[in-house]
This record gives C-alpha cells, structure tokens and sequence, in this order.
C-alpha cells in the first residue's frame, strides 16, 4: 500500500466559480492538501477574477483548466481531460457536479484510475442530467451525498444505487465565523440602526433561492415591522428582476442587493437572523455559517435543512415556496425575547461543532479514500 504522502486525488469539477458547491471543493482540497495528500483540481471552464483561486494561495493544490468553450470545444475539452488524467495518475479521482461527474466516471474508467467518486451536491439536477447519471452509475465505485435526505432521493429515483451512496456533509470553517467582531460598525456602514431588527439572506440570485418568496414575504412582514431591514448578498441572473420587485413592493428603503461580498463574517455578526427562501437545496452553506456565527435560522424545509436546523431550537422551519408561512416564521423569530434568540443561535453552534465543524468532515472524506484504496489494493 503507498504511503499517503505519494497519494494522489484529482478533483474534475465545471468550474470554480463563486457557489456552495465550489466552496466546499475549495475547502476540501486545501485540507487534504495540508494533511499530505499530492490534490490537483481540473476544472473545465476557465478561471476568472472573481472565482475561488485566490482561496488558494499558500497551498500545494494543483490547479488546471481545460479552458471548455461552447460548441465544438467541449468535446475538444473533454479529450484533453482524456490527456491530462492518463498523464497525470491519479489514484482517485472525484467529480463535482454534472460534467466533473460524467468525466471522472468515463475518463476514469478509460484510464483506469484506481478509485472514482462522484460527489452529488443538489437534490435537483434536470431529467437529462439524471438520466445520464442513472446509465452511468455502474462507473463509479462511491457517490457521495449531503444528506439523508438526498440519499433517500436520490436512491428512490434511481439515479444512484444504494451500494454506492456515501453521506458526508458540507463543512464550515468554524474559526473563521465565530471571531468576533464589529456588530455596531457593520451595521453603521449597512445604514442600520442599533434598534431595527436586520434580517439577512445569502445565496446566488437564481431560481433555486426562489427571492420573490422571500420579498413578498418581507413585504408581508414590513407591515406589522415597518423598521426592519434586509440585506440580500450575492450575485446572479436575476439581479433586475428582484430590483424591478423591490421597487414594485415600494421596500428601496428597507431592503438593500448588497451583491458579491467578501465580508460575509461581519454581516452574519452583524445581522439578528438569516433567512433563507430556497424552492431547492444540497446543504446550504449559508445556514451552516449562520450556526458558527451563533445567528438563529428561518429556512425553509429543502435539501438537507430538517437534518441540520432543530426546528423550535436552534431556528424555525416552514414549508418552501410559502410566503404567508415564511412571514409568520420571520415575525415569530422577530417578536421571541433577545435570550430565546441567542439560546437559538447557541444551539445551532453546539450542533455545528459536533458534527459540520471543517476536521470532522475531512476525516470522513480520508476513510472514504482509505476504504476505496484498500479494497483495490
């Protein structure tokens, strides 16, 4: 059996934007990296300013691209994936997200890579995606998944055999969002007073965050709490559009698009809750760094969120796509006396150190790694 030092773990994802899923990779290959493990991350679409490589620096990843382009270039892009894996080795090779699934699953049977892994990271993926993940199941010797919840989905649709299903969850790096910090200055910047109560939301502007759940609840809310404010951070498609809804809801002067933010520590600190109004999850990264902050939780009940929010104890839950029931929950948090709330955001903490902090879920990628290497040796 080599030596761990010698191993050699290839991460193939679509890129490395600024998402959940891509933070998690970043996470774990800067982990495994320090622990010893030779980690090269292949990615398909290029690096841009405003992807996740400068969380990088002052490692010993590997980073790679294929630089894929539309057309005819993806294929091209996936023979040289051809190249660089049959050059390169690896003893495992895991896949993030649709194409960095198929790749690994193909491209490692093709060079005949010791250990393949497919790491699903959403409960909801198209019919196309699934199908071709069903056909190819039989490639892959583990498919890790978030939650039991997702295993249970995604088992019960078939598109991955109980056999292979791994859970090992997201991570947070609990130093980092515990520090303390500024509450008064980061509001001061935000425009929020010490006495309005702040509400944040975290999460790429796309369909799955469903924010037009969120804003009409809000808006529901702003009625009974004309004092309360919302910030929205993060970046995406639908930007106008939930502009366009703020405006129309006449909330410009309670609700702020904060967009891209680095600072996202202080605005948790900052902030008296999190909300979050997603239609579909994996494991939100954003309610797992609102427990590390100690800030009490409104989720709705998607993805792995009942597994990692103690409904009435550490946050309150309500069904998705419901903004009646949303307002209700957000107006319950609201009006729950300020020792209830820190109660809350204290149990959310205890639970994260127990079980999501950054080490424990490494060591559960490493047994899963030993396991796979064992078996082939």
């Amino acid at each position: 059996m080599p030596e761990r030092m010698t191993r050699h773990v290839m991460f193939v994802t679509s890129g490395l934007e600024r998402g959940g899923a891509e933070a998690q990779l970043v996470a774990i290959a800067a982990a495994l990296s320090a622990k010893g493990w030779i980690v090269t991350v292949l990615s398909f679409l290029p690096f841009s300013s405003t992807s996740w490589i400068s969380d990088f620096q002052g490692t010993d990843v590997r980073l790679l691209t294929l630089n894929a382009s539309t057309g005819i270039g993806k294929y091209v892009s996936f023979i040289n994936a051809v190249r660089v894996i049959g050059r390169l080795k690896p003893d495992i090779l895991v896949g993030f997200m649709f194409h960095g699934i198929m790749t690994a699953r193909i491209v490692g049977r093709l060079s005949g890579v010791p250990a393949n892994i497919s790491s699903i990271r959403n409960e909801r993926d198209g019919s196309f995606r699934e199908f071709a993940m069903k056909v190819t199941d039989g490639l892959t010797d583990a498919v890790t998944v978030l939650s039991r919840h997702l295993a249970s989905e995604l088992t019960g649709r078939r598109v991955a055999s109980m056999s292979h299903i791994h859970v090992i969850p997201n991570s947070v790096d609990v130093e980092r969002f515990s520090a303390s910090g500024s509450r008064n200055r980061t509001r001061e910047e935000m425009g929020v007073a010490c006495d309005q109560f702040l509400w944040l939301a975290v999460g790429r502007l796309d369909k799955a965050k469903d924010y037009p759940n969120l804003l009409n609840a809000f808006s529901d809310l702003s009625q009974l709490h004309p004092d309360a404010r919302l910030l929205i951070a993060g970046d995406g498609p639908l930007k106008s559009d939930l502009d366009s809804t703020i405006q129309r809801l006449g909330m410009d002067d309670r609700v702020r698009l904060l967009g891209l933010r680095l600072d996202m520590p202080a605005l948790y600190k900052a902030s008296d809750a999190l909300v979050l109004s997603s239609a579909w999850e994996g494991m939100p990264n954003v309610v797992l760094e609102a427990m590390a902050s100690a800030t009490p939780v409104v989720a709705t009940a998607v993805g792995a969120v009942p597994e990692i929010v103690a409904d009435g104890e550490s946050g309150l839950i309500v069904p998705p796509g419901d903004h009646k029931a949303l307002s209700e929950a957000m107006e319950r948090m609201m009006e729950l006396p300020e020792q209830t709330r820190q109660e809350f955001g204290q149990a959310g903490y205890d639970r994260l150190l127990s079980e999501f902090s950054r080490e424990s879920v490494i060591d559960k990628w490493e047994e899963l790694f030993d396991h796979l290497l064992n078996d082939r040796a």
